[in-house]
């Protein structure tokens, strides 16, 4: 992409009009990659501005992002995701449908929705971190593959693989605890 390229190049030399489009750009994309991993707001906040901030420091130090910032800037949200994953002992989850006023008629539609919803989210749970994340850009980020290989250091052959096994290991823990699948495509 060349206008990544380019906003990668005026960043590097610390031009405070990249780096305040790096900020806006990423930091909500970045959010949201957190939250739907750590189901937690003020943690997916936290840890978005961390990866801002440690791409700051590595810019102002010399180093960083050569080249697909945008991969660059995952990977580290991924590795801070996998450590802060490995530190957390209880889910402190968010509530499933904040702000969302429940009409009385739609209320059996939206508790089976809600019951499918955090079934989904124990399924992935139990997914391997990477496939997790594939899970995550691939189907509620919407990155391709080769994104994708970029932003975990690995082939597309794998992410294919990663992905194939992590959507069977989530049908099969979603058959487990009792919910139709086909119900909800």
């Amino acid at each position: 992409m060349a206008d990544e390229r380019s906003l990668l190049r005026r960043a590097r030399s610390l031009d405070d009009a990249a780096l305040g489009e790096i900020f806006d750009t990423y930091y909500p994309l970045l959010y949201r990659y957190i939250y739907h991993h750590l189901h937690h707001q003020a943690t997916a906040e936290d840890l978005a501005a961390e990866v801002l901030t440690r791409m700051l420091e590595q810019l102002a130090d010399g180093r960083g992002p050569t080249r697909h910032l945008n991969a660059w800037l995952y990977r580290v949200a991924h590795n801070l995701v996998v450590d802060e994953s490995r530190r957390r002992v209880h889910h402190d989850h968010d509530p499933l449908d904040e702000g969302i006023a429940v009409a009385e008629e739609n209320v059996e539609a939206q508790t089976e929705m809600a019951i499918w919803r955090q079934q989904a989210r124990a399924a992935l749970v139990e997914l391997t971190p990477n496939q997790r994340a594939v899970l995550i850009l691939r189907f509620l980020e919407g990155y391709e593959n080769k994104e994708i290989s970029r932003v975990l250091q690995t082939s597309v052959g794998a992410v294919k693989a990663l992905q194939h096994r992590a959507l069977a290991a989530m049908r099969r823990h979603l058959e487990q605890a009792g919910v139709t699948v086909e119900e909800y495509r």
